[in-house]
């Protein structure tokens, strides 16, 4: 009958079609098996890498490890920010303070080199350098140089340079837009040779009191930086004649590159501005000058505690050393 042929006719529509959404089914479920066991077979090398790791770790380590196997593809450094060469390099050069507790002890050496109308002169300095990083932000530091100038005209000299203190003070931690701040006090002690006492003079030959603030702007992989202080000499007397030091004031900017976790490279300009020194309140003739220099370096970690910081000054203007190279040690405690 008609009933009958239409019932056959459903009922093989919904056959055909089951069997074709099923061996569908059947073929996407094989697609996933195999993306899957693809996935796993890719996995293996790790898991049998922290495996191997959590085999030779003690009991009370395992518990340390365990949550990493959860994150796998998750990347994982044992180095501490502040350990990374860029906050380094920054707390070299006073950008920054030392973690609380932290002294580093730094070993450097320089050499700079000055000529002009048939003379020359250059300078060679090994200091001893030593900081401690304390509570609430604050660094103390002292510095002690040895010199050694050589001069085509007027000879040589060696001896003890001009030594100094300082302390650091972080005022401001990078928040948002602001950049960080630290300011420092500097003062240096006229222990060094000065034009009393050897023509080729070691030290400046006055008390010196310098103060610094430096801003710090992070976009990593860089960190921006500008600087501004003042530098303030405490007159003296000569044979009854008061000499009276200008003041110097200086500016400075650049950028410091994290070229990877344990390198840095940095670039910069420098330019300080010195007054007339005065005797007896008048103004000596050519004693003010103005310094400008192209500071370039590059820092890299060699160990968790070792950092090694290499420096170079490129003068710009006629006051200025044409040349400075120098490489310090910073040791960790």
């Amino acid at each position: 009958s008609g009933n009958s042929m239409r019932v056959i006719i459903v009922a093989t529509f919904l056959l055909v079609f089951g069997n074709a959404a099923a061996a569908q089914t059947v073929a996407e479920h094989k697609a996933q098996l195999a993306a899957q066991k693809r996935i796993n077979e890719l996995l293996k090398p790790r898991i049998h890498r922290l495996e191997a790791q959590i085999s030779t770790k003690k009991p009370d380590q395992v518990a340390a490890i365990a949550p990493k196997a959860d994150r796998l593809a998750e990347p994982q450094s044992d180095d501490a920010e502040e350990n990374r060469a860029l906050e380094r390099a920054l707390v070299r050069r006073g950008r920054a303070v030392l973690p609380p507790n932290t002294i580093e002890l730094t070993p450097g050496f320089s050499w700079s080199h000055s000529g002009s109308s048939g003379s020359s002169s250059d300078r060679y300095s090994a200091s001893l350098d030593a900081r401690i990083g304390l509570a609430g932000g604050w660094m103390l530091g002292a510095r002690m140089p040895f010199v050694h100038r050589s001069t085509s005209t007027l000879g040589d000299n060696t001896g003890a340079g001009d030594p100094s203190l300082a302390v650091w003070k972080e005022l401001l931690v990078q928040d948002g837009t602001w950049p960080s701040l630290v300011a420092s006090l500097e003062y240096s002690a006229p222990l060094g040779d000065d034009f009393t006492e050897d023509p080729v003079t070691l030290g400046s030959g006055y008390h010196r009191l310098s103060a610094r603030l430096a801003a710090v702007k992070s976009i990593d992989p860089v960190a921006f930086y500008a600087s501004t202080s003042y530098t303030h000499s405490f007159d003296r007397k000569i044979s009854g004649t008061k000499l009276d030091p200008g003041g110097i004031f200086g500016l400075g900017a650049g950028a410091t590159l994290a070229v990877t976790p344990d390198v840095s490279l940095s670039a910069g300009l420098h330019f300080s501005f010195s007054d007339h020194t005065k005797s007896n309140g008048a103004k000596i003739t050519g004693t003010d000058s103005t310094l400008g220099v192209v500071n370039l370096g590059a820092s890299a970690i060699v160990t968790k505690d070792l950092f090694v910081n290499i420096t170079s000054a490129i003068g710009i203007t006629d006051d200025t050393p044409d040349i400075t190279v120098g490489i310090s040690l910073p040791y960790r405690f």
